[in-house]
């Protein structure tokens, strides 16, 4: 039996039942390419195999530990395994796939989901609804809409909807977690915000928003207090407001009546 690393934040799922309901949700779009990310023992990606026989035609494990990637290439001979971490790994091996026909999965480490989220949902090959294991709390955050926003929620607005599925005990893994566990998933947005495919205007844009949130309990008039606004009621009343009460869109509508930038 392979010991978890610590090091890597390892934690093994080990609930059939539940990785049964979950392989079957990741699988309820039907498409032929599943990437993976982290899949340790190999224990979802058996049930992607079984569970998906007739469309799932590729499954590509992404996977940084040298012991593990060993086991499954051994175990899963006629799949991809990669080893090397998700966060270094060059996309581009996936431009022999259409994005339409990409799933993201992964139970994530938690110490390293959100760079993990944040790389999948930027890229051009997320064109279909990606699912993740994350800490409940984190969960939480992403699914987060006015007036409990956060600046995770409203950055990954720009790229997913998020939706939590379920929750998960820390009994489901070996070694237990001290925290529970949730299924997100992060669906593609149906909104294309055309300024951001500027990449000077995508930082700007990113800079403000951390402007925004930099003191949560104070009114965004103070936050932004070294921006200057086009004159308008409307632009007055959000600055009057606290950052979490402020939906992505009414950020867009204030940095589009930026003067200063």
């Amino acid at each position: 039996m392979i010991k978890a690393k610590k090091s890597l934040g390892q934690n093994f799922f080990t609930n059939v039942n539940l990785a049964k309901r979950i392989v079957s949700t990741v699988l309820s779009q039907q498409t032929g390419i599943i990437v993976e990310i982290g899949p340790g023992q190999g224990y979802f990606s058996n049930l992607f195999k079984n569970t998906g026989k007739g469309f799932l035609k590729n499954l590509i494990m992404i996977e940084k530990d040298d012991m593990l990637a060993q086991n499954l290439n051994t175990l899963f001979q006629k799949d991809i395994v990669i080893n090397q971490d998700f966060l270094e790994w060059n996309f581009a091996e996936l431009d022999k796939y259409s994005p339409e026909n990409i799933t993201f999965f992964g139970s994530l480490p938690y110490n390293v989901s959100k760079k993990i989220i944040e790389k999948t949902i930027q890229s051009k090959y997320f064109k279909s609804t990606a699912y993740f294991i994350v800490q409940k709390e984190v969960a939480e955050k992403y699914t987060s809409n006015p007036p409990q926003n956060n600046l995770l929620s409203t950055r990954t607005k720009i790229y997913a909807q998020t939706q939590k599925i379920l929750d998960i005990s820390p009994e489901s893994f070996r070694p237990k977690p001290k925290v529970i566990s949730s299924l997100i998933s992060f669906s593609p947005q149906k909104e294309e915000y055309e300024f951001l495919k500027n990449d000077f205007t995508k930082i700007s844009f990113d800079k403000f928003l951390q402007d925004a949130y930099k003191q949560p309990r104070k009114k965004l008039s103070n936050n932004l207090k070294n921006y200057t606004f086009n004159n308008d009621k409307s632009i007055v009343t959000i600055l009057d407001k606290r950052p979490q009460h402020i939906s992505l869109n009414e950020y867009i509508f204030l940095f589009s009546n930026i003067r200063n930038l």
